[in-house]
């Protein structure tokens, strides 16, 4: 399942403000950046713009990854800012939705969906 939100803000502001959102949920931004403008710079230009954060939460990403270091496969967890139809929109791949092709154990699944709530709090408060 995928978690989208739109939001009436600029890109340039919804990026802006979702790196903060990132930052007071408990997350950190492991790496930012702007995929349309790379695939411009490699001659591929794509119409609309697109942003890609890296997120983690280094305290629940080793407790996940203490049980089963293959998901490692699905972390971190990422959130992308991009336009459709002229419209900013925000989303991520649900946490749950990535870690249903692993092995996992409850808690590993109650984590994720605690990760999953706190990216959709995320996204809620940067739109």
């Amino acid at each position: 399942m995928n978690i989208i939100v739109d939001s009436t803000k600029s890109f340039d502001r919804a990026v802006t403000d979702l790196v903060q959102s990132v930052a007071r949920h408990g997350f950190s931004v492991l790496h930012q950046f702007p995929l349309s403008e790379t695939l411009a710079s490699k001659g591929h230009p794509i119409a609309a713009r697109c942003t890609v954060l890296d997120v983690c939460n280094a305290k629940l990403a080793a407790q996940i990854l203490t049980h089963n270091l293959t998901i490692s496969l699905a972390l971190p967890c990422r959130i992308t800012v991009f336009e459709s139809a002229g419209q900013t929109r925000m989303g991520t791949i649900a946490p749950t939705t990535l870690l249903s092709g692993f092995e996992t154990a409850p808690d590993i699944e109650a984590t994720a969906a605690d990760v999953e709530r706190t990216l959709q709090r995320i996204l809620d408060d940067a739109a």
